[in-house]
């Protein structure tokens, strides 16, 4: 649906790249609702990741060499061979099966996807032969997945939230009587969980509040700290089944708009005491990626679909970095992510792809993201990961579940011309709630390098999920792990950068200051300033020791200095009240 923007939208979208920087004003406000948005009548499907008004522009997009790659991917993933059949895989409980074909709860997405773009009323049909085995308790290909007795809320989230998906994309296909009976298991859900570390039932209500319950040595928290991964998973999919059962006939439309005014708030506390304005979370990257990827990021893009609410396109830039953080962090050699550090719990999560927690990186993320970032992240994918995913996961289809290869297909931007990230993007950023601090030298080759600081103890649930401070620099560059320098935790004194990011400085809390410089002025293309005990060559600059660092470069450029500056090539430094400034263009 394409729809024209208010001007004062516009005016705010001029200012992204700046926010990615500075950090959006407090008072801007989170979304804002498209001129002439129509709201889906009551009946009116699919109406979750794209409205019907759609379907030509994807039917068009079925017919590309990138929708058909796509398309073949998911019909294997959903009976193991061309598609065309009910799956006859199914997982067993305690047990998590690898393998295309495997029964799962984005099976009824998958068939939906199919009948949408063909008309077929038999993909219709298997997918209410998906909610039949779902209401029957057919566990997930990871049997703590499922829409019976999910193992705890988490897994209760992304189960009613991924079925309610397909619920979305069958409507149409099916009789009026199967329309009520899973819309009305949808709206009436409510199941125990059999993990007896989170014994408590899950239903629309707790999982929209993001209620957590981890067994008797911890007390029962209404309104769970957002910090915690589950907090994500079960708002975005409650959000995701009440946006779908929103209007129905046999739906009590009072409590399901109050659950959603619910759910809505507890989307911006994810945003706000989960993840900060740079796309960090409390417990860290593996624990984020399930609290963004899995049901969040397809929730916020739901709530514009349905409502109204562009969360994506604001002056704001926290549900965009839940995605760029991941191309900003990655220095990706022969297809291989290298995310270094990984912070916090849960690691084996970052970059996973084949399962849910670290999946869907692009395929999800580029529908949560504005179009000029979607032009970036596409330029990543197909500069880094297109040749080796293309033989058997094109696209970003690495996962054994079928909705993630539906998420490609609706939001690749297939007509949209790739640009690369420097040319959108600055080269550094900073999570202001967390102080968190990343810079990247460009994105062009296996030796691209990246520097990260976090200075925060973040934490998360209960205390045991956490990510440390920093006691130094963390450098990823031409394929060597450096620790360099100093840091000290708490507010920093001073942040400074220019608009593209080429130039940083930063003072810690005890005076220490840091500062990058990627403008190429000073005759290599990465030189790293501080005043701390380090690794390079030292000056001094007002008796004041500074030291230089160039890990890029096997030759150390001229330093020159007449005691009150420095002069490297032509990028000149100097230490101005208190902190180190870099003048050079």
């Amino acid at each position: 649906m394409r729809m024209r923007r208010k001007p004062t939208v516009i005016a705010a979208l001029l200012h992204c790249l700046a926010s990615l920087c500075t950090g959006a004003e407090k008072d801007s406000p989170w979304h804002f609702s498209p001129e002439n948005f129509k709201p889906p009548a009551s009946g009116e499907h699919p109406r979750l990741l794209f409205r019907r008004s759609e379907l030509p522009e994807l039917r068009a997009k079925a017919k590309t060499p990138e929708g058909k790659a796509i398309l073949r991917r998911l019909r294997f993933l959903l009976d193991g061979k061309d598609g065309k059949s009910m799956t006859t895989f199914f997982g067993k409980s305690n047990q998590a099966q690898q393998g295309a074909g495997v029964y799962s709860i984005g099976h009824a997405a998958g068939y939906g996807l199919l009948y949408q773009l063909t008309g077929e009323k038999k993909y219709a049909d298997f997918g209410r032969l998906c909610f039949e085995q779902a209401l029957e308790g057919a566990p997930d290909r990871d049997s703590r997945y499922g829409f019976r007795r999910p193992g705890g809320p988490l897994r209760a989230g992304a189960s009613v939230g991924w079925y309610a998906v397909g619920y979305d994309l069958c409507y149409e296909g099916w009789d009026e009587a199967s329309r009520e009976k899973y819309g009305r298991a949808i709206a009436h859900y409510a199941e125990p969980s059999s993990s007896k570390r989170e014994d408590i039932e899950s239903n629309l209500e707790m999982l929209a509040r993001g209620e957590r319950f981890l067994g008797p040595h911890f007390r029962r928290n209404r309104g769970s700290p957002p910090g915690s991964n589950h907090f994500g998973m079960q708002v975005g999919g409650a959000t995701l089944a009440l946006l779908a059962i929103k209007g129905e006939k046999w739906t009590d439309q009072k409590r399901v708009n109050k659950l959603l005014g619910i759910a809505e708030q507890c989307l911006v506390r994810n945003l706000t005491e989960g993840f900060g304005d740079g796309g960090f979370f409390a417990e860290g990257d593996g624990t984020g990626s399930m609290s963004s990827q899995i049901t969040y990021l397809s929730a916020i893009k739901a709530m514009g679909n349905v409502l109204g609410k562009d969360y994506v396109n604001v002056e704001r830039p926290n549900v965009r970095m839940l995605s760029l953080k991941w191309i900003y962090q990655t220095v990706t050699r022969n297809g291989t992510p290298d995310f270094w550090p990984v912070r916090g719990s849960y690691r084996q999560n970052v970059w996973s792809r084949q399962g849910l927690s670290g999946a869907g990186y692009f395929a999800i993320g580029m529908g949560a993201v504005s179009r000029k970032h979607r032009a970036a992240m596409k330029w990543y994918y197909n500069h880094f990961l297109a040749e080796t995913d293309a033989p058997n996961q094109p696209f970003d289809t690495a996962s054994w579940y079928p909705h993630l290869a539906v998420s490609a297909f609706v939001n690749w931007p297939v007509t949209l011309e790739a640009v690369n990230p420097s040319e959108v993007l600055p080269l550094c950023y900073h999570d202001s709630k967390w102080g968190f601090y990343l810079w990247r030298n460009r994105w062009q080759d296996d030796d691209d390098t990246v520097i990260s600081l976090l200075l925060n103890r973040t934490e998360g649930y209960g205390g045991y999920l956490f990510s440390e401070p920093d006691a130094k620099l963390h450098i990823n560059s031409m394929g060597q792990h450096i620790q360099w320098g100093k840091s000290v935790p708490g507010p920093v004194r001073h942040w400074w950068s220019s608009p593209t990011g080429k130039r940083s400085s930063l003072t810690l809390s005890d005076g220490t200051c840091i500062a990058v410089d990627f403008s190429g002025v000073c005759g290599v293309d990465v030189m790293l300033v501080t005043t701390a005990q380090a690794k390079g060559t030292t000056i001094r600059i007002n008796n004041t020791p500074v030291t230089f660092y160039f890990p890029t470069s096997a030759e150390i450029p001229s330093i020159r200095t007449n005691g009150k500056t420095a002069l490297i090539g032509k990028q000149q430094v100097s230490i101005r009240n208190g902190n180190l400034s870099l003048a050079g263009d």
